[in-house]
């Protein structure tokens, strides 16, 4: 991931400008310097202005540290992320408290998305794909969450994952299952798992229809037995076509099988791995887990691209893994687009208006729309009206832009 620092604009922030999309930018000089202001954080700033629509920014406009009077080293950040540290460890670390930390998990997640989107947006299937659900829970044990993902079978790419919160479920004592009855009058999960996951076969039909057209062998879906898929492949059109004539074959396979390589749900369960080893709030009983549905798929989302595009395929004994290839290399994902996005990770601002918006699970994850669990008084079986939930409308405009 190369470093880069904002020196000039690449777009008019203007979403009505006809300067707003960068191709559309590149090759004018669509715009004039405007003076400079002086910070106190940063010292003297430019500013611009668009000869098309007159709307003024400056250099902060288009920076990751916009609308902060901190600069924070992201890259270390991304690293400590990955490490399995906790929010309030890191911020101990780097001398600030766990809410900036948050703030800046909000912005690098906010840009992974906005990878994710650019590596999808002319996407080539061209491997077997499985999907499975990661379990854990958000807040407590009473709300206990599935997080499906989409995974290359060869390659161990992640192209799209969607979160589900359900009812707890197991063994129970009779205090646990009285609790959960009272939990249960005032709120249960509004989805399932078989609704979130045709919505995230829906997001790729395309891609992988496209496939099936192309191969001359049919293309593997895989799954573990669970009884919602093979609805849920069915409930899209094109899949379900493409199942009837023979070019998409829907392999299940018992969550019971021995997990090792040869297993066809290999690649699910080595992502499901690295989730235990990378993220603190999935490690086994762990003490950081997640409390807000939101900042856990935003935290998702860092991982995806960390580990599709930054992680080595097959991991070596030598010690300097520049070079070689990753999972995105595998998949054979890639292409000038998706690098300048990457190389600006740590360092620009990327907005929602330049996604292509054809992916539902990340539009879901942008602007934080995530059903959250409420917090429950059990005693009193009441709703507690402060909450750690941080909905769309509780996250400043800026950043959800």
């Amino acid at each position: 991931m190369v470093r880069t620092e904002t020196t000039r604009p690449d777009f008019c922030p203007n979403p009505a400008c006809r300067f707003h999309q960068r191709e559309s930018a590149a090759g004018y000089q669509w715009y004039v310097r405007f003076g400079t202001f002086h910070t106190r954080a940063r010292g003297r700033i430019q500013r611009f202005r668009c000869r098309s629509c007159g709307r003024t920014c400056s250099t902060q406009t288009f920076s990751i540290h916009y609308w902060t009077h901190y600069t924070n080293d992201l890259p270390w950040l991304l690293d400590r992320l990955s490490t399995s540290s906790g929010l309030r460890q890191i911020g101990r670390v780097a001398g600030v408290t766990h809410r900036v930390i948050q703030n800046r998990c909000r912005r690098l997640a906010r840009n992974a998305l906005a990878v994710m989107d650019a590596a999808l947006a002319s996407l080539e299937v061209r491997e077997h794909l499985a999907f499975d659900g990661f379990e854990s829970f958000t807040r407590n044990r009473y709300h206990p969450n599935n997080i499906t993902h989409l995974t290359g079978c060869a390659s161990q790419f992640i192209y799209a994952a969607v979160h589900t919160l359900f009812r707890r479920k197991g063994s129970m004592t009779e205090e646990q299952k009285q609790q959960r009855e009272r939990i249960d009058t005032l709120w249960r999960p509004s989805s399932t798992v078989g609704e979130q996951t045709s919505q995230l076969l829906a997001d790729l039909q395309q891609p992988i229809d496209s496939a099936c057209g192309r191969r001359r062998d049919p293309l593997e879906l895989r799954s573990d037995e669970h009884p919602a898929y093979p609805k849920a492949i069915r409930s899209v059109d094109a899949l379900s076509a493409r199942l009837a004539d023979g070019s998409l074959v829907h392999k299940p396979t018992s969550s019971k099988a021995a997990r090792t390589a040869a297993n066809p749900l290999s690649a699910v369960n080595y992502v499901d791995r690295q989730l235990r080893a990378n993220l603190g709030e999935y490690a086994r009983e762990t003490i950081h887990h997640g409390r807000e549905v939101n900042a856990q798929m935003e935290r998702f989302s860092i991982f995806m691209v960390v580990h599709n595009f930054l992680t080595p395929h097959r991991v070596t004994g030598h010690a300097k893994v520049l070079g070689l290839p990753t999972h995105a290399d595998v998949a054979g994902i890639g292409g000038r687009q998706v690098e300048g996005v990457l190389e600006r990770m740590c360092s620009h601002r990327h907005l929602y208006t330049h996604l292509s918006g054809a992916q539902w699970w990340i539009r879901r994850t942008w602007l934080r729309l995530h059903e959250n669990p409420p917090s429950v008084c059990v005693r009193k079986t009441e709703l507690v009206a402060k909450s750690v939930s941080l909905g769309q409308a509780a996250v400043p405009r800026y950043l959800l832009a």
